[in-house]
C-alpha cells in the first residue's frame, strides 16, 4: 500500500514562561501549505508577540491523505 503524502508546514509556538512539562509549553498553532506562508506567519507572530514570552518557528512535516490510510484495509 502506497500512502499519498503531501509536504506541509507547521507553525509552532514555544512558551518560555511555563514551568510545566515540555509538552505543555509547545503548541501547533496551524498547518500551512507553503514554506513562504509559514515563514511569513512566523515572522508576523514573532514581531506581534515579541514581549509576551513566546517564540514561533516553522517545522516541515507530511500530511497523509485520509483515503490512503484506508486503502487495502479489510473488515473482519
Amino acid at each position: 500500500m502506497r500512502k499519498r503524502k503531501t509536504s506541509v508546514y507547521a507553525v509552532v509556538r514555544i512558551d518560555d514562561y511555563s514551568t510545566g512539562a515540555l509538552a505543555d509549553n509547545i503548541t501547533v498553532k496551524e498547518i500551512v501549505w507553503s514554506l513562504e506562508e509559514a515563514e511569513a506567519e512566523v515572522a508576523r507572530l514573532n514581531e506581534l508577540n515579541d514581549s509576551k514570552g513566546c517564540r514561533y518557528f516553522w517545522q516541515s512535516t507530511r500530511l497523509i491523505a485520509a483515503d490512503a490510510e484506508n486503502e487495502g484495509s479489510e473488515s473482519i
